[in-house]
């Protein structure tokens, strides 16, 4: 391993109705957590804090930036060990873009004790070690996906020299990883060329369904176009060797197709509201009911016409599908993710069988939770996990992209990047009793 950081600044604070205020001490050297209890009281918003909250910093180092866990992935082992990855770099301030800066890398962070500290570090063999356009390896022996400690990485381009998505995957709890392997000509699909996708653009998201068995969850995008990307699903049935197109959650926008797709209830006039198919689509998490029936959120954003990118409406949807991916059929919306760009959502299910999203919010700078108790069709009012956004720019909150995971006790623990005042860009988590 290249290097390894643990943490040891122990923090108490209280979240008042609209902003969080820490210690500003750290030492670097040693694991520890940041350990806050929320309040009951509302926010703002008007949606009310889960009670007894605890915060914990997962990384933070100064003049360092942590971010984007949803792009990366995060996986619990038995004994609620618990794995996240995020992107660090060093701190730039920028005008109108992300405060990193280069050179950057794909780190991890681990915890043995289910959140409550974390090391954090820069695996070898890994994400962006190969260069901006690396020649796959060939992949010799089918994966075993039912492995204990196996945990697959799944990328694509944001923008990049390299149009393909790639994975690496590891049968130790990502201690070591294989790869990168490639989806095959996925990006030359019939169905990539019909609509003018050139670039394959997911995130980390897939169900395992077999011993040699795994859906993947993926998305494509026009070339250099942002906003266009479109969520679909492919298969391999044969431990990663092949894979196959399974069917579009969102595909993109056709006038021939119209009669095949909803509209989205975005404003009061119904002339105005977009096709669901004219909507981005993209960063998705999925889960597999134990019914088989597959449950799945994803960022949504639209931009008027005659709006702009600023004014935009984001949200979070929820699709399902009964037959395994080759169909899919929308749900609900799930939450809002705010004016602005809005923010990929993360799914578990508690204990007691509920789906649980988490989410971040950009116009107040939260990271909101909500349950369905059927199956993704409703979903309760959000609550607040944590608030207090603060920036030196302050030009957008930029922030949230949010995994969350399970405990064997039932609380859940959500992973996100976030910034304040005391804390400039770093990951941390949230824990909860969804009971609460």
């Amino acid at each position: 391993m290249k290097k390894i950081i643990f943490f040891g600044f122990i923090l108490a604070f209280t979240l008042s109705a609209c902003s969080s205020n820490s210690s500003n001490s750290s030492s670097g050297k040693k694991s520890g957590k940041d350990t806050t209890k929320t309040q009951s009281n509302k926010h703002k918003t008007g949606y009310k804090y889960v009670k007894d909250a605890e915060q914990v910093i997962v990384y933070y180092e100064k003049n360092r930036f942590g971010g984007w866990p949803a792009n990366n992935g995060a996986w619990i082992f038995s004994g609620d060990e618990l794995l996240v990855g995020f992107k660090e770099g060093p701190y730039e301030l920028k005008q109108y873009k992300h405060n990193i800066g280069e050179p950057s890398s794909h780190w991890l962070a681990r915890s043995m004790d289910g959140g409550e500290t974390w090391s954090a570090y820069d695996p070898e063999n890994f994400v962006g070690d190969f260069g901006d356009v690396p020649e796959f390896k060939t992949l010799e022996e089918s994966i075993n996906f039912d492995a204990l400690r196996f945990v697959m990485r799944v990328g694509g381009t944001y923008g990049g020299a390299d149009p393909r998505g790639y994975f690496f995957y590891s049968y130790d709890a990502g201690i070591s990883w294989k790869g990168p392997y490639g989806f095959g000509d996925i990006i030359n699909h019939p169905e990539m060329k019909k609509y003018g996708l050139e670039e394959i653009t997911p995130r980390t998201d897939y169900v395992i369904t077999g011993k040699n068995e795994c859906i993947v969850m993926m998305s494509a995008r026009e070339k250099n176009k942002f906003g266009t990307d479109r969520l679909f699903c492919i298969k391999t049935e044969d431990g990663g060797k092949t894979f196959q197109f399974l069917g579009w959650v969102i595909k993109p926008f056709s006038e021939d197709e119209i009669d095949e797709t909803i509209k989205v209830t975005l404003y009061d006039d119904p002339d105005k509201n977009p096709y669901a198919t004219q909507c981005r689509a993209v960063m998705s998490q999925t889960q597999l009911l134990p019914n088989e029936k597959l449950i799945t959120v994803m960022r949504r954003k639209y931009t008027a016409p005659d709006g702009d990118a600023i004014n935009s409406e984001n949200w979070v949807d929820a699709y399902a599908s009964v037959d395994g991916g080759k169909s899919w059929a929308f749900q609900s919306m799930a939450g809002n993710g705010g004016k602005g760009n809005g923010n990929p959502p993360a799914l578990a299910l508690t204990s007691d069988g509920r789906l649980c999203t988490v989410f971040g919010e950009r116009e107040f700078g939260t990271i909101q939770v909500a349950y369905s108790s059927d199956e993704g069709k409703s979903w309760s009012e959000p609550q607040i996990l944590f608030d207090g956004f603060w920036s030196e720019d302050m030009e957008y909150a930029d922030m949230g992209y949010p995994r969350v995971l399970a405990r064997s006790d039932g609380k859940m623990v959500a992973l996100f990047y976030y910034s304040t005042k005391e804390k400039l860009h770093h990951i941390r988590a949230t824990i909860w009793d969804p009971e609460k």
